[in-house]
């Protein structure tokens, strides 16, 4: 690491020790976008929703903090929670392990499309005075790449939030980097028990109004 990446290591830690260490500490409405498809297998997708799970239990839940929402995704998209349909944080958790795992394709483009028309909109919650954060969980390419791409640049037209997540050796990092606001948010682990290595790193991004977007905290997981 240079010296310049060194300096940027140590703000980056300092400035978000914060929200590290207590939950947000800002307006966000955080939407999960859950990859439900038939090779994540039940087994990975329960780990996939008890890394949500987990996330929500170190989130400061509240209606000046942040609100959830959760939307799984195979060949269609599914609302599971709108933003803000429940204000106390066992009763999130307790619905996100709740959800049922469905099994078929990987439409991301869809899934991103029904995202950004359907959940991030005020009537199913969304408030115009919170940051929004989409944090997408997939293990796989998505059948339209090229529609998926278009999908995700209506995010960044928007000023939406976007972390991308790629679990194991079948995604594509171009795909992911489309998808993310910027490269610096895309992540990978090598398997679905590996998620929870970055709960701190995407809190951080996901809570600190200053979103740290230098290459240190992808060095920080090792990606």
């Amino acid at each position: 690491m240079d010296l310049f990446n060194s300096v940027v290591f140590v703000w980056s830690i300092l400035s978000c020790l914060h929200v590290c260490v207590e939950g947000c500490v800002e307006k966000a409405d955080i939407v999960f976008l859950i990859d439900a498809s038939g090779s994540v297998r039940p087994a990975n997708f329960k780990k996939e929703l008890e890394f949500a799970s987990e996330m929500v239990g170190n989130l400061t839940i509240g209606s000046d903090y942040v609100h959830i929402g959760v939307v799984t995704f195979d060949s269609q998209a599914y609302m599971r929670l709108k933003i803000g349909q429940y204000n106390e944080t066992a009763t999130i958790q307790d619905a996100i392990l709740k959800i049922p795992y469905t099994s078929r394709g990987t439409s991301t483009d869809v899934a991103l499309q029904f995202v950004l028309t359907k959940v991030f909109v005020p009537q199913a919650g969304d408030r115009p005075n919170a940051k929004d954060v989409l944090v997408v969980l997939t293990d796989g390419v998505s059948i339209h790449p090229a529609n998926t791409a278009k999908q995700a640049y209506f995010f960044k037209e928007k000023h939406i939030q976007v972390i991308s997540v790629g679990i194991g050796g079948n995604t594509n990092k171009d795909e992911l980097t489309d998808m993310a606001s910027v490269p610096e948010y895309v992540f990978n682990v090598q398997d679905f028990s590996k998620l929870a290595t970055l709960q701190a790193t995407i809190k951080a991004l996901a809570c600190n109004t200053d979103a740290i977007t230098t290459p240190s905290l992808q060095w920080m997981i090792g990606y």
